[in-house]
């Protein structure tokens, strides 16, 4: 089952890299700074231009401080986020964070200066030390140039850690640090920027379906993090991948996970087991929802809940 096997749901979530032979490959997954543009006053995104193992990276300035939201695949990508971080601080104290502890979101991080803070999430930590590099043998597998980017990238350990909540003075603005897992992963965060009302979500909500790669997730905990951050009411939401948005993006999350919990407690009320209330369910909310692989994922989730 995909529950179980966190690895596999890595490999739906990345399977459009490995699609038709014919059809061209996908960009080098770089994250291409000049793209840099403010969504707030303090809050500046390099977008991901909808390239895939490209996310969207945040940085929150403020008089005292700057913190970095996730750092691109592997070190040359770490290297080219941490310039522009440098340039934006100018002697101001720097911090890091990922969203989750995927490759391209957290193996950066080593390239970063040493005076700069990785903060993290205690789940987040015991993700890591549970799941160690295997994500990134699977990131690597899929072209020479993922390979290359990856090469000796290794996890950077915590400098400062938290359990459920951590607030970080910027000065002028404060952050509000969120452990959410297990959702997407074992050690998902979020990131709250009180004064901007912006919200950095992961991979909790965006606009594309959600991927389900711990077998520790839950839709009971998934619902309770999607009501956490709506109850925050932001006016910007900079989900991991894809458009920025809104708060529409936790509310499509929860729309989609409750008719998938539906569908699938009818599917299970009538008999079907495992994978044939899968395959009514895919049937049914596929017209709406096409990625079948997420779908599938998610259906499975609801099954065993």
């Amino acid at each position: 089952m995909i529950r179980s096997a966190g690895l596999l749901g890595l490999a739906l979530l990345f399977a459009p890299l490995a699609s038709a032979a014919q059809a061209p490959p996908p960009p080098p997954p770089m994250v291409r700074v000049e793209g840099l543009a403010p969504v707030s006053e303090h809050v500046q995104v390099i977008p991901d231009n909808s390239v895939p193992l490209v996310p969207n990276v945040g940085l929150v300035v403020g008089a005292t401080g700057v913190l970095v939201v996730d750092t691109g695949l592997g070190p040359a990508n770490g290297a080219a986020v941490a310039a522009v971080m440098q340039q934006l601080a100018k002697g101001k104290k720097t911090y890091l964070v990922a969203t989750h502890a995927h490759p391209e979101h957290d193996l950066g991080a080593q390239a970063f200066p040493a005076e700069t803070r990785m903060i993290r999430s205690r789940e987040q930590a015991a993700d890591i030390a549970d799941q160690g590099l295997k994500p990134a043998q699977v990131f690597a597998s899929r072209s020479p140039a993922i390979a290359d980017l990856l090469k000796d990238a290794r996890f950077r350990p915590a400098d400062i850690s938290f359990d459920r909540d951590l607030t970080l003075d910027l000065g002028g603005v404060s952050v509000r640090l969120m452990a959410l897992g297990p959702n997407h992963t074992a050690g998902d965060t979020a990131i709250w920027v009180a004064e901007d009302r912006v919200l950095f979500s992961g991979d909790v909500a965006m606009k594309a379906q959600p991927v389900i790669t711990t077998p520790q997730a839950t839709l009971a905990h998934w619902f309770e993090s999607l009501d956490r951050l709506e109850a925050l009411k932001p006016l910007v939401v900079v989900p991991s991948h894809g458009p920025v948005g809104d708060v529409a993006f936790i509310r499509r999350y929860r729309d989609y996970l409750a008719e998938v919990q539906k569908r699938t407690r009818d599917a299970k009320a009538a008999g079907l087991d495992q994978d044939a209330a899968v395959a009514r369910v895919t049937e049914a909310m596929a017209g709406a929802y096409p990625d079948r692989g997420r779908l599938a994922g998610a259906i499975r989730m609801a099954y065993v809940d």
